[in-house]
């Protein structure tokens, strides 16, 4: 299938009109620890004291348009000497209500088992490049655009990388 990345051309920036947050704190783009899976950069977020770590952009005007049988998709990275206890990805359309996670059920946005946060599994292996998939109607975003997109996870240490979409086959 086509693969879109967090921007089309270009997998280390943010899609055009992208708004980028953290939640106390900023986002950080790296070459190094660990070296990035696709482009020159990766990207994370990580509190000093641990807990939930969460970086977000919202208000892209290079909209992620999903289609039906459509899968999501982000890489990452979770390092061996301190795995977090749980990762989630969110999209935003219309609200924040389409979040996946694996691992533990520490973040309690949305109701476990719904569209607004379904389990997908236990954490991916650490010490390398993972590439998480949902399908697009586990999240509820089939027919929709996503305008943002957001990476969380508790305790540990976890780094990202291209993120989007892979068409249906056809």
């Amino acid at each position: 299938g086509v693969r879109a990345r967090i921007r089309r051309d270009r997998d280390d920036e943010l899609p055009a009109g992208a708004n980028p947050e953290a939640k106390d704190g900023e986002w950080e783009w790296g070459a190094k620890d660990p070296a990035p899976q696709s482009g020159k950069l990766a990207h994370f977020f990580q509190k000093k004291d641990g807990g939930s770590s969460e970086h977000w952009f919202t208000g892209a005007t290079e909209k992620l348009s999903v289609l039906s049988g459509d899968t999501l998709f982000a890489w990452v990275y979770l390092d061996p000497k301190n795995p977090p206890k749980q990762i989630m990805l969110m999209w935003h359309s219309g609200g924040w209500e389409h979040r996946a996670y694996w691992g533990a059920n520490v973040i309690t946005y949305g109701e476990n088992g719904s569209p607004g946060r379904i389990r997908l599994g236990d954490l991916p292996p650490a010490g390398k490049w993972v590439k998480l998939t949902v399908p697009a109607s586990a999240v509820a975003l089939e027919k929709l655009e996503a305008d943002g997109m957001g990476f969380a996870h508790v305790d540990g240490r976890a780094a990202w990388d291209a993120a989007g979409r892979t068409a249906a086959k056809k």
